[in-house]
């Protein structure tokens, strides 16, 4: 199980969107932890999926978890899944996507 021991409202966006953008696989990366290379290549690509979704909420004012404008939780969301992965190994995983972003 991925835990955000830090800020743990980023599972709450995270899985927010997950559900909203029907990514059932980054539930179940929430639930089981990410286990290889692939996989944290996919859950990286979400999550910049997942802010560019905020964004697009925000410009429509769409209220997500009580809040229109969310953009104040992308630093605790880069936090908290930076820390993660290279706590399994894997922080060149989240640079690599967010360089190319």
């Amino acid at each position: 199980m991925i835990e955000f021991k830090r800020y743990p409202h980023v599972k709450e966006i995270i899985e927010y969107y997950a559900r909203k953008l029907d990514k059932s696989q980054v539930i179940s990366f929430l639930e089981s932890g990410i286990k290889s290379e692939k996989e944290a290549h996919q859950f990286s690509k979400f999550i910049l999926l997942m802010i560019d979704s905020m964004a697009k909420d925000m410009q429509n004012n769409v209220s997500v978890l009580g809040s229109v404008d969310n953009t104040s939780m992308i630093p605790d969301i880069d936090y908290e899944v930076s820390l993660y992965l290279s706590n399994i190994g894997m922080e060149d995983i989240w640079d690599q996507v967010c360089d190319e972003g």
